[in-house]
């Protein structure tokens, strides 16, 4: 495990460590860093998403049923916010039974989050949303969802990881795994990055010595003062999707956090 600490600067950028490692290096690509709930410690969007479970139940006619309720938790880092999001939609929904499922592609991570988080509604695993986006083979997602006997999720939350998959996959790649996603769901929340964390981001890969990320300069989804986050919302909608939560005033990162709901046919 690594025990490097991302710092940071002043304009809020993070500290490149003076021991630059392959799993630092790896850390910076993916986003998945071992230190990230550190520099992440006052974190509004668990309230936030408990303000708008009333109008979220109701769209999933689950305001009043006993119906249990699963969410899946992609990029889900050491499982402290998935955690916390099971406890907040818990307490909004006493007498139902919820179930989550946390993802992602950093193995530790999973592990960590598996050993302080991990319980008989709570599991965690390894898994690269943009290979299972286009793999035809059954992956661990799929798997979880016949175990429990359902179709979709209620939630799938996508907090501060569509960016890697951009610069990672590219403008097709970002639209393989939001086609993927919304497959899968009822309720879509997302946090998206602005621009600037894009070009602040390929900017810090370079000085990590990771080389260019393949796919930013042909980006076709880009645009600074909201453009970027309109294109990315706008493709959702096409999937049939509608927002109906969208956060008023950006949080502590400067970024929105926003709920679409599945159209009903």
């Amino acid at each position: 495990m690594s025990n490097i600490t991302h710092k940071r600067t002043a304009n809020g950028e993070d500290e490149i460590p003076s021991k630059i490692t392959k799993r630092n290096r790896e850390e910076v690509r993916h986003g998945s860093y071992q230190q990230y709930y550190e520099y992440r410690s006052q974190d509004s969007r668990p309230n936030y998403i408990g303000k708008c479970l009333p109008e979220c139940l109701k769209k999933l006619s689950k305001e009043t049923s006993a119906k249990d309720i699963y969410l899946l938790d992609i990029g889900c880092n050491s499982g402290k916010l998935t955690h916390e999001l099971l406890k907040e939609v818990q307490s909004v929904c006493p007498d139902q039974p919820v179930h989550g499922l946390g993802v992602d592609i950093d193995e530790e991570l999973v592990e960590r989050a598996t050993v302080d988080y991990g319980s008989k509604f709570l599991e965690f695993d390894q898994a690269d949303i943009s290979s299972m986006a286009t793999s035809k083979a059954t992956n661990q997602i799929e798997k979880y969802l016949t175990k429990k006997g359902i179709k979709r999720f209620d939630f799938i939350c996508c907090f501060s990881v569509l960016m890697y998959i951009h610069l990672n996959h590219g403008d097709d790649g970002l639209k393989r795994v939001l086609d993927y996603v919304c497959s899968l769901t009822e309720m879509l929340v997302l946090e998206l990055q602005g621009w600037k964390k894009y070009r602040d981001h390929a900017r810090r890969m370079r000085r990590s010595g990771g080389g260019e990320y393949e796919h930013y300069e042909t980006l076709e989804w880009r645009g600074s003062n909201g453009y970027l986050e309109q294109q990315i919302s706008d493709y959702v909608a096409c999937k049939g999707f509608t927002v109906i939560c969208n956060s008023e005033e950006k949080n502590e990162f400067n970024r929105e956090v926003v709920i679409y709901a599945r159209n009903k046919a």
